[in-house]
């Protein structure tokens, strides 16, 4: 059998009209590597596998395509994983595509036997990662450095353009939280910040795909699953006070800027769905999810100014 360097996973759900678009604008990113498609049907009730079987046969990729049932992304994503044989893994969603970063990242990877890559979204953030991969003096950042510039907004990582070495995942456990609809992409680029020895910001430039991209609006309103998302930082959050105490800064991060704004990014999203203020609250409270709506000095301005106005004068406030 083949040796595969990399495993490209998408899970997919109804999209019989777009997958052939999808797919082959991944391709393209993939000439001259050795790449398995795992297509993870979720459940899809028109004939999206059939497609997925038939795209992976006309255009002769390695791949095949897996019927999950009726599940979730992130059930999706870790039966991709199970399956996945290629020495680097990095996942394709249809609604959140990225141009020509695979070749990029897989370079970077080799030459680098990183753990984990991510890209650059700005001229400045590639001119400093080209700098860290030429020279040994400017030192790779670790996770929890990383972590700190994703809280505080300065650095963005996205699930949709990361490429994580297959053994790391299997070896620390890292698997994505099933029947958490929101918030566990997040979850899960966190916990592989904490547990990755050899994190390297690859020089790719990161532009989106937006030809490709799946347009249609998701029809199901969102309600109060919204704040599975806090619920997610939460177990990350258990996981810093047990297996990391000595990230106190991260911590107080945690608890002063990530979890406020997720329960506030939670309430916007009610609100926005024709909630009353007095229901918002009423289900922050029976949550908990109230008394994390906590400032301090590491509190950003404008979310201190939201929580205070919430709290205060709720009929006052204005969703972002």
């Amino acid at each position: 059998m083949q040796a595969m360097s990399l495993s490209v996973i998408l899970p997919v759900r109804n999209v019989e009209q777009e997958i052939s678009g999808i797919l082959r604008s991944v391709v393209r990113q993939t000439n001259g590597i050795e790449t398995e498609f795992i297509l993870v049907d979720m459940g899809s009730d028109d004939g999206t596998p059939l497609e997925c079987v038939q795209l992976i046969k006309n255009e002769r990729l390695h791949g095949f395509v897996v019927q999950n049932g009726d599940s979730d992304v992130a059930a999706a994503l870790n039966t991709g994983i199970q399956k996945a044989s290629g020495t680097y893994i990095s996942f394709v969603f249809a609604r959140r595509l990225y141009a020509d970063f695979l070749r990029g990242f897989f370079e970077t990877a080799e030459r680098t036997g990183a753990d984990f890559v991510f890209g650059s979204s700005c001229e400045e953030d590639a001119r400093l990662a080209e700098r860290r991969s030429l020279s040994k003096a400017v030192q790779q950042q670790s996770g929890v450095a990383y972590m700190k510039e994703v809280i505080r907004g300065t650095l963005q990582i996205d699930l949709s353009a990361v490429l994580l070495r297959r053994d790391f995942l299997r070896e620390q456990g890292l698997r994505f939280t099933e029947g958490c609809r929101y918030g566990y992409a997040q979850e899960f680029l966190f916990l592989c910040l904490l547990h990755a020895q050899n994190i390297v910001q690859s020089p790719t430039l990161l532009k989106r795909n937006s030809v490709f991209e799946l347009k249609r609006g998701k029809m199901k309103p969102i309600g109060k699953d919204i704040f599975q998302a806090v619920e997610a930082l939460q177990r990350v959050e258990f996981l810093l006070q047990t297996s990391f105490k000595q990230e106190s800064e991260l911590e107080v991060l945690f608890t002063q800027e990530l979890l406020p704004r997720a329960v506030m990014n939670g309430v916007d999203i009610m609100l926005h769905e024709g909630n009353g203020y007095n229901a918002v609250r009423g289900i922050l409270r029976v949550l908990g999810y109230d008394k994390l709506l906590r400032v301090g000095r590491r509190t950003e301005k404008n979310l201190k100014r939201r929580i205070r106005t919430w709290n205060l004068i709720p009929w006052m406030y204005k969703t972002k």
